[in-house]
């Protein structure tokens, strides 16, 4: 395992830009075709895509799938970073642990709208556009469990450098990590959250085709979005957590409470100024990021099942 150093803090060359963006594009495009090919093969199927609302959903499909690349190969580098200071097999751990917590997302998910398929093979699509989606995912999901898991490592490291006058490099690490968590967070919250509208323009196609909406209650998706909600909220609320903690535990160490209780007008200003280096106290701009980011699924969820309903 490496020390994460400054030079890893720098922007990525403008070429990963536009990867990014034909990535996006081009999965887009892929999604576009993988709902609409083959769509008259049956009457059912060939009516259900003649419904404006089928169109709604295959674009906010794709519209999904390009946020997907899009940001998966954003965050592929800040995840391979931490992929080298954690170790490979922490990384190979945090990377299964995303397949399992699809198969909770799937269970929890809303199973009503794969009871009903007008389209032809629609549930085929529906699976594999998941799982390309998903695979783009894995960085940032991965990414905020590998924070976690380098802030422990961290924890054992502090006091040997403080004694050894280079605390420097954990201050370093400490930023970069916030940032990487507060990235990961937001990625993660988007996504799912695009995900869940894709599933309310599902349900808002299918309800046009005539399923009944008790078939589909609005209810499930509300249900889905919370559980999102509760599972992002349970990965990045520890990690922050933690993180805090490390900064708080660096600070004391650098500017411990003087012997005779009797800190002086200085000692109050290092503390006060390494309090904001590393934002260690709670600012409306990271209160909102960190709501933004975990609250996402279940506003998606909320916005879905309104328009829906209306």
């Amino acid at each position: 395992m490496r020390r994460l150093q400054a030079d890893d803090t720098s922007i990525p060359p403008s070429g990963s830009g536009k990867a990014s963006l034909l990535a996006a594009l081009a999965l887009a495009g892929t999604t576009l075709l993988l709902l609409r090919l083959g769509s008259g093969h049956t009457a059912a199927s060939r009516r259900f895509a003649a419904r404006p609302e089928f169109d709604v959903w295959t674009w906010a499909y794709a519209a999904y799938a390009a946020a997907a690349a899009a940001v998966g190969l954003a965050t592929l580098p800040a995840f391979r970073l931490l992929g080298q200071a954690t170790g490979r097999g922490a990384t190979i751990r945090a990377v299964a642990a995303w397949p399992v917590v699809g198969l909770l997302i799937l269970l929890f998910g809303p199973g009503e709208l794969s009871a009903h398929n007008p389209l032809w093979l629609q549930y085929d699509r529906v699976t594999v556009a998941n799982v390309v989606c998903g695979i783009f995912i894995t960085p940032s999901f991965a990414g905020l469990l590998l924070v976690q898991t380098r802030l422990s490592a961290l924890r054992h490291e502090i006091l040997s450098k403080v004694v050894a006058d280079r605390a420097g490099g954990v201050i370093v690490e400490l930023l970069w990590l916030r940032a990487a968590l507060q990235r990961f967070l937001v990625s993660f919250g988007v996504l799912v959250s695009a995900g869940v509208l894709a599933a309310g323009a599902l349900r808002g196609a299918l309800l046009a085709d005539g399923v009944s909406a008790d078939a589909i209650p609005a209810i499930s998706l509300l249900t889905y979005g919370g559980f999102l909600t509760a599972m992002t909220a349970l990965i990045f609320v520890p990690a922050y957590v933690t993180w805090q903690g490390q900064v708080l535990d660096l600070r004391d160490k650098l500017y411990p409470v003087p012997q005779n209780g009797l800190p002086s007008r200085d000692w109050y200003q290092a503390r006060s100024d390494f309090d904001t280096l590393l934002s260690a106290r709670s600012s409306p701009a990271s209160v909102f990021t960190a709501a933004f980011g975990v609250l996402a699924p279940l506003a998606g969820s909320l916005v879905t099942a309104l328009m829906s309903t209306s």
